[in-house]
């Protein structure tokens, strides 16, 4: 499907609106709509809710907007926002009374609920991507571009299986739920921003899946984490690690970095670095596919095993190519074309590093 693109005026709350009517298009079904109290205990209605089934049934995608207040208690400063958390089910009315208190719902080894997000600038003119890919996997993404050529990025729904495995849902964004609020300037967004579908030492991203013992374990781990194999609801590390090939550069040498293949050398290395990944004869960067790994027991041993790709999202270096811009692959042999962005901004501090995104 191919993406579309809308100017945003209303902040966060009509981001999840315009959310929910891109979602109905693509065939998912909407489980709860509803303004939504803050969970403060004051009463007042901060924000709204928005629960997504995918297509297959099998993601359940908790939406919730940021109006000036926390809305996981781990948060680390208040803001404006999207936040988003997944969960093995669902349930209309939690106990708690909380939006994020779901069945099965992303949670760090201390038992918190952790998730993602990203800053959303409240009643100020932005521009947000919407792409919505179903074939070979159903997957959503939303772009924001929060300032003038800096980008925030979020997505939700299915790998692309390889085996037969209890589980599926992926999701990430810019940032993760500790950290999703930021000032609305350069140097603020692009700090604590992660790679989409990539590692971090603060974990944006997220796997459902039954691995080896692990969901027989008290308590039970049911989702990977990208990012550390140690560490707090900041680190977002939910007992079992999540490997992919893009990453944070900080993260390259780090003790704990999966040993898998990874793209971490064809990276921008710095601002100024536009990787590996581009060809300065002819300006072409090749789409690079998003492998994902999953940590196998014993967790001392480190071993990883292939379950699968993210659809439809590629690696690329944007050195020469402009943010929200399609282009043809194989040209001219392909109609084949792809939607660029910047993970956060070209020539930031993620350098020229960039996704694909199938049309």
């Amino acid at each position: 499907m191919a993406y579309e693109k809308h100017i945003l005026t209303g902040g966060p709350n009509e981001l999840i609106n315009l959310l929910r009517a891109y979602a109905v298009n693509c065939g998912w079904t909407i489980l709860v709509e509803n303004d939504d109290l803050a969970i403060d205990g004051s009463g007042s209605i901060d924000g709204r809710r928005l629960v997504l089934q995918s297509p297959s049934g099998k993601t359940f995608a908790s939406f919730r907007s940021a109006n000036g207040k926390k809305i996981f208690n781990t948060q680390a400063a208040v803001g404006s926002g999207l936040g988003l958390v997944c969960a093995a089910g669902f349930q209309e009315f939690p106990a708690s009374g909380f939006w994020y208190d779901q069945p099965g719902a992303t949670k760090a080894t201390n038992q918190e609920v952790v998730g993602v997000g990203i800053p959303v600038q409240p009643a100020t003119t932005q521009t947000v991507y919407f792409n919505h890919i179903h074939d070979p996997a159903e997957l959503i993404l939303i772009s924001v571009e929060v300032i003038d050529k800096t980008y925030q990025h979020m997505a939700v729904g299915e790998v692309q299986k390889v085996g037969s495995w209890t589980g599926g849902t992926i999701y990430s964004a810019s940032r993760n739920s500790a950290n999703m609020f930021s000032a609305f300037d350069t140097v603020s967004l692009e700090n604590n921003s992660n790679h989409l579908f990539g590692l971090s030492q603060n974990a944006s991203t997220f796997l459902r899946a039954d691995i080896d013992a692990a969901p027989l374990r008290v308590p039970e781990v049911l989702w990977a984490s990208g990012g550390p194999n140690t560490g707090g609801v900041t680190a977002g590390y939910t007992g079992k690690t999540l490997a992919l090939p893009v990453m944070n550069i900080n993260c390259l040498n780090a003790a704990w970095l999966p040993k898998v293949p990874h793209y971490g050398y064809l990276q921008s290395q710095n601002a100024t670095d536009t990787g590996r990944n581009v060809n300065t004869l002819n300006c072409i960067s090749v789409n690079l596919p998003l492998a994902v790994y999953v940590q196998r027991d014993p967790d001392s041993l480190m071993n990883f095993s292939q379950c699968g790709y993210v659809p439809g999202v590629c690696f690329i270096s944007t050195r020469n190519l402009a943010p929200g811009q399609i282009y043809n692959v194989n040209y001219p042999a392909s109609d084949t074309t792809y939607q660029a962005f910047p993970q956060t901004r070209r020539g930031g501090p993620m350098g020229y590093d960039g996704i694909a995104i199938l049309q």
